[in-house]
């Protein structure tokens, strides 16, 4: 008679035999007769230190022909994966739940009012906003390839001043921008982003140009598809100039080719890991960008470089052909120098992709309001509330209350770490990792390595804690409002919670400073409606930085 454990045993290596060739079994100790690397008593009492656990000898003796036999396990997994990107199984959803059917994207913008273009310089009308220069298209005063023009030359002259471009897509972007003009003369108008020019972070797959995911080891990598984000934005008619910077592997300012500068302090980087995309949208090279966010990296180069930075509900945007880094956390946003222009491309790149799983349909229907009246906002303790910001807040109506949240558990940034580490667990096990010059990510793939599985479980399980305890003490709040990135981007970057910064100028010492709005799930009508009067009571999204 087999044992349970013996039968589930068999089961796995019978499964293992079916798509591992036998030489392959042989090689990696998985055929008959073959037995694990040697591991002895000793080696299981050193690994109990640092799992922070503790058993007898007799109980060691009973449990190491299972250690041994999954480290077997172990290979014969990693020969399987070998260095392709495959998100797990099971997926992260957010505590608001899935997708609502029929769910539909509407977006009513305000009145453009744009002077004439004779009046305008060329700077002029790179840094209109999107909104603006889809109205100029649409009416045919301007066309693609001539804003297309403008931008190109603006990345050529100043891209690597900023040292914010991987990959100027000029050729690509001259064809789109013609093909655009073509359609609108003809009567077939995509709709406000048609014929804009763009720029997205160069970790989102491009077919036939080059996506270095601004690291060494993959500088000269040429993928052979187009992330979902890229296909939607061609759908909507949008013009892909340029391939943007990032900090490699999505850590930071500092890339393969330098420092990615803060186009307003050029003593500064710009911080990461949309470093690229917000620099150059600052500057005035693009007319928005794309970024993504796992912890910070929307939101802080926002920050720094002074743009209008939207991460989005987890969920709400497809990462397919974007590269990996924390399944769960992973998230996809747009960068742009106006409230109403995040809520054209948001409306543009959102929605459920049968690629990610994690993604749902949600209802997103913008429209400009008046005021606040009757909508409740909250603020952090790092803000009082005679800051200017908050009373025009109440100016316009809103209710306006301290707001507090408990402190998360500085061990779920294990989940973090573990999901790093399982996405770039290959090149953890290769040399080439040694290539990855200053970075921290090395030690901290390497790290990884030694979290046992039932930690990072035991995380996630405080993380669906905190989740429960955060939408509780956000209560009946709309949204509420942070100092700078604001206290709690930790917590929503696990919770999923949508974020939105907004410029507030500087600090007269060449340091920029902005406020955070944080909004509830898949509610990003409102937390943009909010955002946009909360911006338009100053003009800071409308000074240019001096290049």
């Amino acid at each position: 008679m087999l044992s349970r454990k013996d039968l589930f045993r068999a089961s796995l290596f019978a499964s293992l035999g079916s798509v591992i060739p036998a030489a392959s079994a042989g090689a990696l100790g998985l055929g008959d007769g073959a037995q694990a690397a040697e591991i002895t008593l000793d080696d299981l009492k050193a690994a109990e230190k640092i799992a922070g656990i503790s058993f007898t000898d007799e109980e060691r003796k009973a449990l190491l022909n299972d250690v041994k036999q999954q480290v077997k396990l172990f290979e014969g997994v990693r020969a399987q994966l070998g260095a392709a990107q495959v998100t797990p199984g099971i997926h992260f959803a957010t505590i608001a739940g899935g997708t609502i059917p029929g769910s539909k994207a509407r977006v009513q913008t305000s009145a453009s009012k744009t002077p004439a273009l004779s009046s305008l310089t060329e700077e002029d009308i790179a840094f209109l906003s999107t909104r603006e220069q889809g109205k100029l298209i649409r009416d045919r005063k301007i066309t693609s390839v001539e804003l297309t023009r403008i931008y190109l030359n603006r990345l050529k002259l100043y891209g690597p001043k900023l040292e914010c471009v991987v990959t100027l897509t000029e050729e690509l972007a001259l064809t789109q921008a013609k093909q655009a003009d073509d359609e609108i003369a003809k009567g077939k108008y995509r709709g406000p982003l048609h014929g804009i020019p763009y720029g997205i972070k160069d970790l989102f797959a491009t077919k036939g140009i080059k996506t270095s995911w601004g690291a060494a080891p993959y500088q000269n990598q040429v993928l052979d598809y187009d992330a979902v984000v890229v296909q939607k934005l061609r759908e909507a008619g949008a013009v892909l100039c340029a391939k943007l910077t990032l900090g490699a592997l999505a850590l930071g300012d500092v890339w393969y080719g330098g420092v990615t500068k803060n186009p307003w302090n050029l003593k500064q980087g710009s911080s990461g890991s949309s470093a690229g995309s917000c620099a150059a949208t600052a500057a005035g090279l693009v007319s928005f960008a794309i970024g993504t966010e796992t912890l910070g990296s929307i939101c802080s180069p926002s920050l720094r470089c002074r743009t209008t930075g939207l991460r989005p509900t987890f969920g709400r945007v497809s990462r397919t052909g974007a590269m990996e880094l924390a399944y769960t956390m992973d998230k996809v946003g747009p960068i742009c120098r106006e409230v109403e222009d995040c809520a054209l491309v948001f409306a543009s790149i959102s929605g459920a992709d049968a690629g990610d799983p994690a993604t749902v349909d949600r209802p997103f229907n913008y429209r400009p309001i008046k005021d606040l009246k009757g909508i409740k906002i909250g603020y952090t303790s790092d803000l009082k509330p005679e800051d200017p910001f908050l009373m025009n807040l109440a100016e316009l109506g809103a209710t306006i209350r301290p707001v507090k949240f408990a402190a998360y558990d500085p061990g779920l940034l294990t989940i973090l770490d573990v999901e790093c580490g399982s996405a770039f667990d290959e090149l953890t096990r290769s040399p080439r990792l040694n290539d990855l010059k200053n970075s921290p990510w090395p030690a901290t793939f390497r790290a990884a390595r030694y979290v046992p599985a039932v930690e990072y479980l035991q995380a996630q399980r405080i993380r669906a804690n905190l989740m429960r305890t955060f939408e509780a003490e956000f209560g009946d709040l709309d949204a509420f409002v942070g100092n700078g990135i604001g206290q709690t981007i930790v917590h929503v970057n696990l919770t999923g919670h949508p974020q939105i910064m907004i410029p507030q100028g500087d600090d007269g010492k060449g340091n920029s400073l902005g406020k955070c709005i944080i909004g509830r799930l898949f509610k990003e009508d409102r937390l943009l409606q909010i955002a946009k009067l909360a911006q338009e009571a100053t003009d800071f999204h409308r000074k240019r930085p001096t290049l």
